[in-house]
């Protein structure tokens, strides 16, 4: 076992400049292609995942690849250029189908709480796209709006992270009320755009 983390580190080090180069032509080009389909208030972040969270990835199950040593995040500023943002990934990445999921398709009608769209991506090395990077390189991608990126950042440092004592019920609820505040405030950002354009 130790034999197979050494090797996964000894690629990640031979890797770390393909990697680098793949995070800034992410960053680069994913905004001059979504304004090309007509996306306009958006945020882009893309990272290399760090030395040691990679390490701490691999001693947890060393014969399992780890996709998302690049990552990249989209978040838009209405809920209603989610598909348009996903149509256009597509045409920028081979999407690995069985990597992808919905978040929001967890949720039951009644619930609350995370939604995004994330799957893994692999470099085309069409020459169309990403042009100074390698074919075949993983890239693990999320979609979200802004206001899901401020919940899931939130949710994620307050409910997740190690703590003495685990959330009272009244502090799950007055989580999954504040989702519903979000998720209601980005159908009213779609509905006063709606209401501008026409």
């Amino acid at each position: 076992m130790e034999a197979d983390i050494k090797e996964a580190m000894r690629e990640y080090d031979r890797g770390l400049p393909s990697y680098r180069a793949l995070r800034d032509a992410l960053e680069h080009d994913i905004p001059l292609h979504l304004r090309q389909w007509g996306v306009s208030y958006f945020r882009v972040e893309a990272r290399v995942k760090k030395r040691w969270s990679f390490e701490q990835k691999v001693r947890r199950n060393p014969a399992r690849q780890v996709h998302d040593v690049v990552g990249v995040r989209i978040m838009a500023f209405f809920r209603s250029d989610l598909a348009q943002i996903e149509r256009m990934t597509r045409r920028l990445l081979e999407v690995v189908e069985d990597s992808y999921i919905d978040k929001g398709d967890l949720l039951d009608d009644e619930s609350f709480g995370y939604r995004s769209v994330q799957f893994v991506g692999r470099t085309r090395g069409d020459g169309t796209t990403f042009k100074e990077t390698e074919p075949g390189l993983p890239v693990e991608v999320q979609i979200r709006t802004m206001l899901e990126h401020v919940w899931a950042e939130v949710e994620h440092d307050f409910r997740y992270k190690p703590q003495s004592e685990p959330p009272t019920p009244e502090i799950n609820r007055r989580f999954a009320l504040t989702a519903a505040l979000l998720e209601q405030a980005d159908r009213n950002l779609d509905d006063i755009r709606r209401s501008i354009e026409q």
